[in-house]
Parts: structure tokens; sequence; C-alpha cells
């Protein structure tokens, strides 16, 4: 399967040298479930990396609404952007489950871009991946249906997040209210958007899964 390059993490891509000197920097700390890593507007301190469990990155409307914009997995890397530019974090990043995270703070993020300067390109390159799904969702979600958009994102994570069973079939494993609240809809509409797609046989849905029947 291929895996959209960038994307995620930034570690991944270092020489074996600098991932060493990340890894020997971080401190690893455990986060229960519903736990906040950070909310919208704390001064950014850290960066983090997903070693296992899972962080959902998210913000709230005026009426309480979630919308939810991102999910990090083990390997994934946030955080990244305040230590940056040193402005207040934009969003909430609450952990989905029980939840392990590398964290990174601000002084040894410095010590690790100045003795290995390919951090700093390496960043660039996840961070310009993630401004164009920024600008992708702008696009889908003021031109596309909502079954099409529902078909891009099963198509994306695809890409970038699906499994194989013991017979190598393709799967994703997200529940329709969480994407639901990615795409501003509802479980209802997303269930009847998916069935439409399982009908044509694109995909099929069981045991809390999508399997992706035709990715082409």
């Amino acid at each position: 399967m291929k895996v959209i390059p960038h994307m995620h993490d930034f570690v991944s891509t270092l020489s074996p040298a600098a991932q060493e000197k990340f890894e020997s920097l971080c401190v690893q700390r455990q986060i229960d479930k519903g736990e906040t890593v950070y909310r919208q507007g704390d001064d950014p301190t850290e960066l983090y990396q997903v070693v296992e469990g899972a962080v959902k990155i998210c913000n709230f409307s005026l009426e309480g609404r979630e919308v939810i914009t991102g999910q990090f997995q083990p390997g994934d890397c946030f955080g990244e952007m305040g230590l940056i530019d040193g402005l207040p974090r934009v969003s909430h990043a609450i952990a989905s489950m029980n939840t392990v995270l590398r964290v990174l703070p601000k002084a040894r993020f410095d010590e690790l871009t100045r003795a290995f300067p390919e951090v700093d390109r390496q960043l660039a390159l996840m961070l310009c991946r993630r401004v164009r799904y920024l600008y992708s969702l702008n696009e889908e979600a003021s031109e596309l249906s909502l079954n099409q958009r529902v078909a891009r994102t099963v198509l994306r994570m695809a890409f970038s997040r699906s499994s194989a069973n013991v017979d190598r079939e393709i799967y994703i494993s997200i529940s329709q209210e969480e994407m639901g609240q990615m795409l501003g809809a509802s479980r209802q509409s997303i269930n009847k958007e998916l069935k439409a797609l399982a009908a044509d046989d694109i995909l099929e849905l069981r045991y809390g899964r999508i399997y992706i029947r035709d990715l082409e």
C-alpha cells in the first residue's frame, strides 16, 4: 500500500544519527483516554510523537459541536508548529485512548535543530504536506457532494491509515461518528453515503471496519 510521504512524521526521514538524538532527548509520558495533551490558546512548550494509542486534534463550535481535523497514531508527530513560530496552540489535542507519547521540550528541540540542520528541512516538508491537505479539505467542503467527500476520505485513509487482515483484504478503522465529525455531517448521513458506496461494490462494511474492495 502506498503511503503519503512526509505527511505524518518527520523523524522517520532523518538520518540514523538524528533519529537516535531525537529519541535520546525525548521523555515518555502516559496520557489516559480523554485527557488533554494541550488546549487551544496554550503556550507551545513541547513537540510530541505518538508511541502507542491515538490523539485527536479538534476544535469546538460556539454551539459546542466537536470538529475533528486530524487523528495521530503511532509514529505520528504533532505540536511542532508552535515551537517554530512561538504562537499559541490553534486546536485541542486529546487522547482518543490510553496513549504513550514521546515528548520533546522546546529547549531540547532547539538543541536538536542546532545539531542536525536536516531537521528543519524535514519539518518543512511535513508542514507542506499538511497545508496541502487543509487546502484539499477546503476545496472538498465548497465544491463536492457529501458522497464524494466520504469517498475521498476513505481513499485518503486507505493510502495512509489502512491495514490488511489475514486474507490480505485492505480495511480502515474509523467509526461513522468520527467520520461525521471530520466532515461536519451526522452519523446517519455518513451511514447513508457509505451504504451507497457499498451498493456500488466499492467498499464493504463489516465488524466496525470499512473494507475497500476496489481502490482504483
